[in-house]
């Protein structure tokens, strides 16, 4: 097979089953379920975090998050940044430029500094920062907007939702599909590309511009029915979580009773408003994209509560599949058509299968990163794989088959859930003695991922890439 241009296309804290093709009636992501069908769609799919700045890092690197080396904090932590990826490090975009790939990312990231080499030739960021934060006046998207004399409000009344204050052309989705755009129609085809196209929502602000914004009618939307109950059987210390006060850092209460049903109804229009108007955005991208050469990924950084287990947002951020399952699908060259694969895999599988179709190496022999390339060729899935999730923030998690273990491993107590008779995640099944074996397997193979160090390479392996390659 030639090399083909490989694109990746993201959303930030987006649900598994917000798409059409899961289940969400009436669909609001017609243009990508259309896209989904031409090619597979993995029904299980988890992010390596709950949190955006890990998540990405393993996006980037194929590794989980205690294994990336990070930025040092230096007062970033209130951002996430103090978890950024290095610079310097060994990333899918690094492998495939020095591979000949022309590399482009247009949106967000969450990279330290903003435009830190981590492999792109052309960067346009728009980033998710607090309001007031210095790194915000490298941010591409605010200098334009300020340039045409409108104020940046994306973090004003950051978590009430509003209509975007301006015409939906200075919306940052739109902005961020006109420099995808522009990319795509003015480039040396001869050149195979890998881009990153990473929209900031359905993340807050939840500003959804017009026409979406007054096509969900609060009162339309339905809160979920069972509520803050779910959580009932949990250990204390997960449970302690979940019932603690709102983030203090933003002072933003995360439960749903302590806001006003309108308030709910209005975050999850608002939610499902910025989602249409992405997969409209996408509709247009695809246009200038051929997938006879090219192999498109989508997926989300993590999901959000969403009003489930009676939250809102992505805090506490215990891996529930309301935080860690995530929209994933590949389409395009070499992609069998029609396929819905229920295995569980890891969203930055798609690192390990990029390389492949490039037939590069990967930097590291361990690199958690399993390549899906003989699946998308139609192989039978590895039923007997596990996936990880949650390795930074003390309560990893592990999903084998049916069953998902979530270990506070500060207190050594566990949360088992049987997801086929069990999707909500609500019967906990760790202190029946019949799952003894399971939970001890399961802590076993978690201590040893966790025992896993960050890579040592100074960059990761770039540095031996280079010199293997002679570039």
């Amino acid at each position: 097979m030639k090399t083909p241009n490989i694109l990746m296309i993201m959303t930030d804290q987006q649900r598994a089953d917000s798409m059409g093709y899961a289940g969400n009636k009436p669909s609001d992501t017609p243009n990508l379920d259309r896209l989904a069908r031409q090619g597979a769609i993995f029904e299980n799919a988890y992010s390596s975090s709950t949190s955006c700045v890990p998540a990405r890092s393993s996006l980037m690197t194929g590794l989980l998050p205690h294994r990336v080396p990070t930025v040092d904090s230096n007062g970033r932590k209130s951002a996430g940044l103090g978890l950024s990826l290095k610079p310097g490090q060994w990333t899918i975009a690094r492998a495939l430029r020095d591979a000949g790939y022309e590399t482009a990312l247009f949106g967000k990231m969450h990279f330290h500094p903003m435009h830190a080499d981590h492999g792109f030739d052309v960067m346009h960021m728009c980033e998710h920062l607090p309001a007031g934060y210095a790194e915000n006046a490298e941010d591409d998207y605010r200098k334009w907007l300020t340039s045409t004399g409108r104020e940046d409000t994306r973090f004003v009344r950051a978590s009430t939702p509003r209509p975007f204050p301006y015409e939906a052309e200075y919306h940052p989705t739109n902005w961020i599909k006109r420099h995808s755009l522009d990319f795509l129609g003015n480039r040396d085809s001869s050149v195979p590309y890998f881009a990153i196209i990473s929209f900031t929502a359905p993340h807050t602000p939840y500003d959804p511009p017009e026409p979406y914004a007054s096509m969900y009618r609060p009162e339309e939307q339905e809160i979920p029915a069972k509520g803050i109950e779910v959580n009932a059987g949990l250990p204390a210390p997960l449970l302690d979580a979940v019932m603690a006060e709102g983030n203090r850092r933003s002072l933003t209460p995360r439960r749903v009773k302590e806001h006003t049903e309108l308030h709910v109804r209005e975050v999850l229009a608002a939610i499902r408003a910025s989602i249409n108007c992405i997969d409209a955005a996408i509709g247009e991208v695809m246009e200038k994209v051929d997938l006879n050469n090219t192999i498109v990924f989508f997926l989300s950084d993590h999901g959000d509560y969403g009003g489930h287990r009676g939250l809102l947002g992505k805090t506490p951020w215990i891996p529930f599949d309301d935080l860690i399952h995530v929209p994933f699908f590949a389409v395009g060259a070499g992609v069998t058509p029609g396929r819905r694969i229920r295995e569980p895999v890891q969203s930055f599988d798609y690192v390990a299968t990029a390389l492949e179709y490039a037939a590069l190496e990967p930097p590291v022999a361990d690199m958690e990163s399993a390549s899906l390339l003989p699946l998308l060729k139609g192989a039978a899935p590895d039923n007997d794989r596990p996936v990880f999730s949650g390795t930074l923030e003390g309560w990893p998690m592990i999903r084998r088959g049916r069953f998902k273990d979530i270990w506070h491993s500060g207190y050594d107590v566990h949360a088992l859930f049987d997801l086929e008779s069990d999707p909500d995640e609500s019967v906990n099944l760790a202190e029946d003695p019949a799952y003894a074996s399971l939970i001890a397997e399961n802590t076993k193979i978690l201590k040893a991922i966790l025992a896993k160090q960050p890579v040592s390479e100074p960059d990761n392996g770039a540095a031996a890439f280079r010199k293997a390659s002679g570039r």
